[in-house]
């Protein structure tokens, strides 16, 4: 798999690198007049009343955090069928899920606090029906993607519904490439690699062909009754090391998983979707995860701008990791996930969303008593 993973990766950037020697040649307009740019500002304030034990033999005190998180976002047309991208990204605070241990998350909209570039790519499309990526790119914008449950910023706000929470994508934005081709309106298939360390910042770009993360995924788009469907299947191999939970000798296991997301139009105003999600439960926590969900336009309120969601989940806690806490005396079981917003569009660039979230045993544990948790997240979105 690594052999295959290597030729994959090569076969896909070394197109690239000869196609980026044509910047600029089919474009005579100055480069910084055709720079695209995008802001954006998401800040969270999120209570919770913390965390007992059933047992009352400790208690999490109660914690409101906030956060805030910055990306300055450019985009460069370098010919009819290219583009460059950088995004540098900053942020405030860690969120409740630093004081309240959980699986699922909180908040996923966070960040560390450095300023960074977080992204830097060239694309290049191929006749319209091939397109090509590589550098320091997200594979989480292009795969398990969902319509409905899938941006941190604007819908849900926990990360088990922004993810599929047992795909092992690596770190924030790693060194990697992707390929999707798009042969008809129906079908798109894609493939992707990137450089398996899980760090948060992309890791240190040393080896990154020794231990990869690959993807592959088929999504089919169907109109039913004419309203449009989105279906996805994939599978990825993560080839960085894991350990064996039952086998501590054992430290260079790869881990591997398969996942299907989904999202359909019922009416003009509501949407569904679903996700589900397996990986190797001998080298991971949490082996299964399925969630689904609804978004509602807010068009039944005259506010055809705003949307209430709703989703429900588990992470479900596989036997190998079970069989660790029962020697601890710790009961496992899956965590439970509920969430709640409604999304206020205030204007073109700015929309408030108040939230609410429910866990059943947090951090998968049956002795810890259920979470609540509160919040509103103001979003500003600006563009040229």
């Amino acid at each position: 798999m690594k052999t295959v993973s290597l030729w994959l990766a090569g076969a896909m950037i070394l197109p690239l690198l000869m196609v980026g020697t044509l910047f600029g040649q089919e474009n005579e307009t100055p480069w910084y007049k055709n720079v695209d740019i995008e802001i954006d500002a998401v800040g969270v304030l999120q209570g919770s009343p913390g965390m007992t034990r059933k047992d009352d033999s400790y208690r999490i005190d109660s914690a409101t955090d906030a956060t805030l998180v910055f990306d300055l976002k450019l985009t460069v047309p370098t010919s009819k069928s290219g583009k460059a991208f950088m995004q540098f990204k900053t942020a405030n605070g860690s969120g409740i899920d630093r004081d309240i241990p959980n699986i699922s998350l909180f908040n996923a909209a966070t960040a560390d606090n450095n300023f960074r570039l977080a992204k830097i790519w060239y694309e290049h499309v191929f006749g319209e029906k091939v397109r090509l990526r590589g550098g320091k790119i997200d594979l989480t914008t292009d795969f398990d993607n969902n319509a409905v449950a899938n941006d941190e910023y604007d819908q849900f706000l926990s990360g088990g519904f922004v993810n599929n929470p047992v795909v092992e994508f690596p770190g924030y934005s790693n060194f990697g490439a992707m390929l999707w081709i798009s042969p008809n309106e129906f079908f798109d298939i894609g493939v992707g690699f990137a450089d398996g360390d899980p760090n948060w910042d992309g890791g240190d770009w040393d080896n990154v062909f020794k231990n990869p993360f690959s993807i592959l995924e088929l999504g089919m788009k169907p109109k039913i009754a004419d309203r449009q469907g989105n279906y996805r299947i994939y599978g990825w191999h993560n080839d960085n090391g894991h350990e064996r939970l039952l086998s501590s000798g054992i430290a260079d296991d790869a881990n591997y998983g398969f996942g299907l997301s989904a999202d359909q139009e019922i009416t003009k105003d509501v949407t569904l979707f679903a996700r589900y999600g397996h990986q190797r439960g001998s080298v991971s926590q949490v082996e299964h995860a399925w969630s689904a969900g609804v978004g509602i336009s807010g068009r039944f309120l005259r506010r055809e701008q705003d949307t209430l969601g709703f989703a429900y989940g588990q992470a479900i806690v596989g036997k190998d990791f079970k069989s660790l806490d029962a020697e601890t005396g710790i009961d496992s079981g899956s965590e439970h996930r509920m969430e709640i917003y409604y999304k206020i569009k205030a204007n073109k660039y700015l929309s408030f969303s108040p939230n609410l979230q429910w866990a059943k045993n947090p951090n998968g544990d049956r002795g810890n008593n259920n979470i609540w948790a509160f919040g509103v997240r103001t979003y500003l979105n600006l563009s040229n």
